[in-house]
């Protein structure tokens, strides 16, 4: 068996987590392995081996304990939503009825509010290869589930949370499932699958922080990476799209032939600036097909990873702002060293008709993929 499932138990302020809390460790081909666990849909480890060496890796930033991910503000492995990113003003229509969120990011709505879906316990259970197989295969999405190796290696697990209507203020009652199962072809797949009783946003992502020279080895500038993307996202002067883009040809955010990631770390342009750093959606014009739309490159080993998607866009984060202790290992993390590649539906799209809506229809059950592929 593939998967082992064990408790991930440890007291926070007298309180006992048995019975809820989780982790599973899921064995890919070869030496490439992962650990999931149930609070917030998170990934724990990915054990990657550098295909010249054979050395295995972790990674993954996190913690060791699951105290760690209770506190943790920057949603590390989280699986976030209902809303991933920002909402501008806090506010949106759908079907002509205004629904007010939480303002917790300046005047916009950060990653749906609290609690959302990264910060609780997630039903889960173990999935067969043949089950993974018919959950990749039902949703349908071009690309992911028209080839053998792109099934399922061995068994998965299947994470499932309610956010019941009105949590932070979103309507509708949400189901969202997503599918942790390494691929044939080496992929550790993401299959999200969304359904709701009211019309409501479904735009989960995923915020791993990755360090593919190995969880802890420092700062992340001289990663190479290489994006297939002419356009970057115009943001306002809060942080969130405004509708407009930038062409990324003879800007800082052009990766499209590869570039360290410094590039854009010490770039004087503003929309970079302001965020100390890499903080950008890129526009993926892949047009619903799961297709492989960047590569990032470790200059200290021979580790390389793709990010596969069907999602419409990706937002680079290179970890401006993470700091402390206490960390896995007991490192001490700073700025640059990470980056995040969130794939999911454009931020504030549900403000901005000329983007694909977020916006799902009461009874309709869509689906999404991210992949990350070792090669």
């Amino acid at each position: 068996m593939s998967v082992i499932c064990e408790k991930y138990i440890n007291g926070l302020d007298g309180v006992d987590y048995d019975g809820l809390s989780y982790r599973y460790s899921i064995q890919g081909p070869g030496k490439l392995s992962a650990k999931v666990i149930n609070y917030g849909a998170r990934i724990q480890e990915l054990n990657i081996p550098d295909p010249v060496t054979g050395e295995v890796a972790d990674v993954m930033h996190g913690f060791d304990e699951l105290i760690g991910y209770i506190y943790d503000c920057g949603n590390h492995g989280a699986i976030v939503g209902r809303c991933a990113n920002r909402i501008s003003g806090a506010k949106f229509t759908i079907d002509g009825t205004e629904y007010n969120v939480v303002a917790n990011d300046g005047p916009n709505n950060l990653h749906t509010g609290d609690p959302a879906i990264q910060n609780l316990f997630w039903k889960s259970e173990v999935m067969s290869k043949a089950e993974c197989d018919k959950f990749i295969k039902d949703s349908g999405i071009v690309g992911l589930c028209d080839s053998e190796e792109k099934l399922s290696f061995d068994d998965g697990v299947l994470f499932t949370i309610l956010s019941p209507d009105g949590e932070c203020g979103f309507p509708g009652n949400l189901t969202t499932s997503v599918l942790y199962s390494w691929l044939n072809d080496g992929t550790f797949i993401m299959v999200y699958k969304g359904v709701s009783d009211k019309a409501t946003i479904f735009a989960p992502t995923n915020h791993a922080y990755f360090n593919i020279g190995g969880e802890g080895s420092g700062s992340i500038r001289n990663e190479i990476l290489t994006v297939k993307s002419d356009e970057v996202l115009h943001k306002d002067q809060y942080n969130c799209p405004d509708g407009d883009v930038i062409k990324v040809e003879g800007t800082d955010f052009d990766f499209r032939t590869g570039a360290k990631l410094e590039q854009a770390i010490i770039s004087d342009d503003p929309q970079i600036k302001n965020c100390l750093g890499l903080d950008s959606n890129y526009n993926l014009k892949n047009e619903g097909r799961y297709e492989c739309i960047a590569l990032l490159e470790d200059d200290r080993t021979n580790r390389k990873m793709e990010t596969w998607t069907d999602l419409p866009g990706i937002q680079f984060y290179t970890a401006n702002h993470m700091h402390g202790d206490f960390y896995k290992n007991g490192h001490t993390y700073h700025p640059y060293d990470a980056v995040c590649c969130e794939a999911g539906m454009y931020p504030n799209a549900v403000n901005l008709p000329q983007f694909d809506s977020p916006v799902i229809k009461a009874g309709e059950v869509k689906y999404h993929a991210c992949g990350y592929k070792f090669v």
